[in-house]
């Protein structure tokens, strides 16, 4: 929510958005995301699904971004001779962030898009992997332990087919995260717009032993378009967050 035309944050996974606040007159920040070691390995960790700030009124400041791919809320419109304001920024590409709100006049950031990671332990300490599909990384002890194991990881920025080996038998980890909402657009051009909320960020581990090869679809979905500007200039959207 927001106060005076100062837009609040988007929730993202780990945190709410802030309000916006009409004393100081800022709009208010997105909610951090989520972080995981599942991509990189322990010493590298990575953050998805923070919210996008919320948008300003003509006369205060933006909202920032969730840590975690949130997109800023826009600056507010810099008068009349830019009549459709500054854009927000918008949630960055396999993310799942939420797109930032429009700013008085100003145009919403889309949200950004999602991403899927499978992630599973091998018995040998160099790189193999048991499954097809995605972008293959193979990492010595991904997961902090002291054993001789190594681990792969197929990660699929866009929508694509897991594919076991004849044999495959293992228990593996995987992230899904959704794609971010598109933050608000301002329906009145002195007045801020709220940012949009991260999109759902799960974690489950699964044994999956089927007994011959087996293909497995993987649906990554885009980020979401953001809000329509107001109706008395023209009526502008950002584009959607790609898949």
């Amino acid at each position: 929510s927001g106060q005076n035309g100062y837009g609040g944050g988007g929730g993202g996974a780990g945190a709410v958005g802030s309000n916006g606040e009409s004393n100081p007159g800022t709009a208010g920040p997105g909610g951090a995301g989520q972080s995981s070691t599942i991509q990189q390995g322990p010493t590298v960790p990575v953050t998805y699904a923070g919210g996008g700030g919320g948008g300003a009124d003509a006369a205060g400041k933006k909202g920032t971004a969730g840590p975690g791919g949130g997109g800023a809320g826009a600056d507010p419109t810099s008068g009349p001779t830019d009549p459709v304001g500054s854009t927000a920024g918008s949630g960055d590409v396999s993310s799942g962030g939420g797109g930032g709100g429009a700013g008085a006049s100003g145009i919403a950031g889309a949200g950004g898009s999602g991403i899927a990671i499978i992630r599973y332990k091998i018995g040998e300490t160099s790189g193999t992997a048991k499954a097809t599909g995605g972008q293959i990384y193979f990492y010595p002890n991904a997961d902090g332990s002291p054993s001789p194991t190594g681990q792969t990881i197929h990660v699929f920025q866009s929508s694509g087919t897991f594919t076991t080996d004849a044999g495959f038998n293992e228990t593996v980890e995987f992230v899904v995260q959704g794609g971010g909402g598109g933050g608000g657009g301002a329906n009145y051009p002195d007045y801020g717009a709220g940012g949009g909320g991260a999109g759902a960020y799960y974690r489950h581990t699964v044994p999956i032993n089927p007994p011959t090869a087996t293909p497995m679809a993987v649906t990554v979905g885009g980020g979401g378009a953001g809000g329509a500007g107001p109706v008395i200039y023209p009526n502008t959207t950002s584009s959607p967050g790609t898949k």
